[in-house]
């Protein structure tokens, strides 16, 4: 077997797990560079930045799987891979594995704090202003607030069970019927617009969360509410977003996740990126929620023993 990593194995020692499948290649490619590649080979673990679909796909004469190491998979075209035969291998095969990593419910409970008590303009007032005052950048205590969250998976439950641990009024919104043990309160998504003073977006993204959140959804918010993202871009409308902090609507924005993201390393086309430059309201990171060396080190193991699963079981 004849595999392509997009990771260097250099900066990500995890991903030698693969060399236990066959021969690889590793490679932080960009959409040029891949091309020189894919054709040889018969199992492809992607990175995230770079959409795989036909452009790519068509050169890959010889692809089996593709294997990426993230739940998400709207970077990958699934119709092409149907058309070709090829195996798609997500982490999502795997929920009891899912629930031991907890690096971008992390992330998100840091967002919310960053947001809550005006992180930004703390670090800037002695990196930037060189001052030692902070009676005008105040924050707020979580304890007591009401958190919503929209999206009751494997990262809302973690997110729920932060905010218990911190005195909060717990809000959930699923598209589903979930029965939990814990007594949160599943409201409508209007009601928790409404109600929230931090609103955690925590969806997958498919048909039905794709622009869940635009102008309408801003509007029914509660004056001054903070929005944190660690799903995906798609699931909001920026502008809608930017309307609503402009407005007074939205006090402060926190962000992993962004539209038109898979653009190799260079920054997204997303107008949040933009007035964050100015705008101290917001924080954006580059999709870093489940970049930690913890997770990524189980990860590629756990990728790595599915791939070898499916070859078995398929033959291939």
């Amino acid at each position: 077997m004849k595999l392509l990593i997009g990771f260097d194995n250099k900066i990500y020692p995890g991903v030698n797990e693969f060399k236990s499948i066959g021969t690889c290649k590793f490679i932080n490619y960009n959409q040029q560079s891949i091309l020189k590649y894919i054709a040889s080979c018969d199992i492809f673990v992607p990175h995230l930045r770079e959409p795989i679909d036909n452009k790519i796909l068509k050169y890959a004469k010889k692809l089996k799987i593709i294997a990426t190491p993230s739940t998400g998979k709207d970077h990958i075209d699934e119709n092409e891979l149907n058309k070709r035969n090829i195996k798609l291998i997500t982490l999502f095969e795997d929920r009891k594995f899912l629930d031991k990593i907890s690096s971008t419910a992390e992330m998100n409970w840091l967002l919310i704090l960053s947001c809550i008590r005006n992180f930004r303009f703390l670090i800037d007032r002695i990196q930037k202003e060189k001052k030692w005052t902070n009676s005008d950048i105040r924050g707020y205590e979580l304890q007591g607030k009401t958190i919503g969250i929209i999206g009751f998976g494997r990262l809302g439950k973690k997110i729920a069970k932060y905010a218990e641990t911190f005195g909060m009024n717990v809000l959930v919104y699923d598209i589903k019927k979930i029965k939990h043990k814990k007594k949160y309160s599943f409201v409508t998504l209007n009601k928790l617009l409404e109600s929230a003073d931090i609103i955690s977006m925590n969806v997958k993204l498919n048909p039905t969360s794709r622009q869940m959140i635009s102008f309408e959804q801003v509007n029914k918010m509660k004056k001054g509410v903070i929005f944190v993202n660690t799903a995906r871009g798609d699931t909001v409308s920026s502008r809608a977003l930017i309307k609503g902090l402009n407005s007074g609507k939205i006090e402060s924005i926190g962000i992993d996740v962004c539209n038109n993201e898979y653009s190799s390393s260079y920054l997204p086309n997303d107008p949040l990126i933009t007035k964050s430059f100015t705008d101290k309201r917001i924080i954006v990171t580059p999709h870093a929620g489940g970049a930690t060396h913890d997770a990524h080190n189980q990860v590629f193991k756990k990728l790595s023993d599915l791939i070898k699963i499916n070859i078995s079981n398929n033959k291939i």
